[in-house]
């Protein structure tokens, strides 16, 4: 069996998305052999403490600590347009000890200089507080893959060899599939994560940058899968037989 553990993943503190109790996630990766697994809330590192001591607890788990940032577009401290509430998802993760805390800066540093209506942080920092951090080019919602359904393929080979300079070695583009299995859900995400993995594989091979397969971890079990999609609900202010509302492909 190939070992894998889930590098991107929301808890109970991506608040009104994520909706893994992190006792029970632990718990769950434990159980399925894994041997450790990395937190990524999105733009925050509430749920650090915990994570670390509940892995305390699991000889032989290692916790990996990063996040999904939100990366302004026009520069952090530009709030003005609503084109850049939330900015370009970017995962993060903490290597070693000088990753560790170049992460706290960068999210601290999101929440005081760069919160407008998302924590955001941007790429005058990432050049600051690179060190020690691994970075992978997240979901459909980061720069290279948005660029990738743009029809920009020139744009995404220019971001990714800017954060392969930035991170070297520690810069990897990430795969995610999740098939839609239930005819209610979304079933479009499959389509363009499938769309935009076939042009990842060919740039991966065409500018030497790893591949990372990923699975988007927003709850731990299939059957909570129903309770997730209300808390969505919540979170955007849609009602549950609102056709056009955000939905996840169930998996």
């Amino acid at each position: 069996m190939v070992d894998f553990i889930h590098l991107h993943l929301h808890t109970q503190y991506s608040i009104l998305d994520g909706a893994c109790h992190i006792e029970e996630m632990v718990a769950k990766a434990v159980a399925q052999g894994m041997k450790g697994a990395a937190v990524t809330d999105h733009g925050n590192l509430f749920g650090i403490k915990e994570f670390s001591e509940v892995a305390a607890k699991n000889k032989g788990f290692k916790p990996i600590f990063g996040c999904e940032t939100y990366v302004a577009r026009r520069g952090r401290k530009d709030k003005v347009e609503m084109v850049d509430r939330k900015g370009d998802h970017l995962i993060l993760l903490a290597k070693n000890e000088t990753g560790y805390k170049n992460l706290l800066k960068l999210i601290s540093f999101s929440w005081t200089e760069g919160h407008y209506y998302k924590p955001r942080i941007d790429k005058e920092l990432l050049r600051t507080y690179h060190e020690g951090l691994i970075a992978s080019s997240a979901c459909l919602a980061g720069e290279i893959p948005r660029a990738i359904q743009a029809g920009n393929v020139a744009k995404a080979e220019q971001v990714i060899l800017e954060y392969k300079a930035l991170f070297g070695e520690d810069f990897y583009l990430e795969l995610m599939r999740h098939p839609a299995t239930d005819p209610t859900r979304d079933g479009d995400v499959y389509r363009r994560q499938m769309a935009v993995g076939e042009e990842l594989i060919r740039l991966s091979k065409k500018l030497g940058v790893k591949l990372l397969a990923t699975n988007d971890v927003h709850f731990i079990n299939e059957i909570d899968a129903e309770a997730h999609d209300r808390l969505l609900c919540i979170n955007t202010g849609k009602f549950m037989d609102d056709a056009g509302r955000m939905r996840y492909t169930g998996q």
